[in-house]
């Protein structure tokens, strides 16, 4: 029978996963549009993220109540200080997706020229999908031996995100050269495809948080 201090931290573990999953599908939707250039979904997966912040303070107000309340051992207190950083780093990553969903339909209705970055573009929203779901299955796994392996593969595919990341930026720069009118546009396309690479950044930190508990 668990203790009521393990109730609540699986109640935590339970809230932290679902706040993840939430940034998770939203950056499904965004890697299902880059495919099929359909944007469609876009607005409905930005109010999926709207109470992300609300949600998290929840589960913060939860943690420090559950501090306050049962004064854990050092173990069980690392871990949910972890808690804290976990749920800081979903917002920023919520917050970055919401940019990207908010902001990207539009860029593509102007007069850049999109077709030579694209694929790259798709290999890197590719690999932040991944990274980002490996972290948020950290938060349930079985066991140590499964949490460091999906550790292991979030930063291994946040890696990846960086490379994909160095291409798109060096293709853009390419049509900088080629149409210095439009440098202001391509600049700003540029850091709203970055926003994608720290949701990867974003999922290593998570994983890393975790493997450290």
């Amino acid at each position: 029978m668990l203790t009521k201090f393990e109730e609540k931290l699986n109640d935590i573990n339970s809230q932290m996963y679902d706040l993840g999953t939430r940034v998770v599908e939203a950056n499904r939707v965004i890697l299902r549009a880059l495919e099929s250039s359909d944007y469609s979904q876009f607005d409905s997966a930005k109010e999926s993220l709207d109470d992300v912040q609300s949600l998290a303070n929840e589960i913060d107000n939860k943690i420090i109540t559950t501090l306050a309340l049962f004064s854990p051992e050092a173990t069980d207190l690392k871990k949910i200080v972890a808690f804290l950083k976990v749920t800081n780093e979903f917002v920023r990553a919520s917050s970055n997706t919401t940019s990207f969903l908010s902001k990207f339909p539009s860029k593509l209705n102007s007069t850049l020229d999109f077709e030579q970055i694209m694929p790259n573009v798709i290999l890197l929203q590719q690999a932040t999908l991944k990274a980002f779901e490996y972290a948020v299955e950290m938060i349930v796994a079985e066991d140590k031996g499964a949490s460091k392996d999906l550790c292991l593969k979030a930063n291994i595919y946040e890696g990846k995100a960086d490379d994909f990341y160095s291409l798109v930026e060096k293709d853009l720069f390419v049509e900088i050269i080629s149409s210095k009118e439009l440098t202001k546009d391509y600049f700003e396309m540029l850091a709203l495809i970055r926003k994608m690479e720290k949701i990867a950044d974003r999922a290593a930190s998570i994983a890393n948080l975790q493997s450290n508990i």
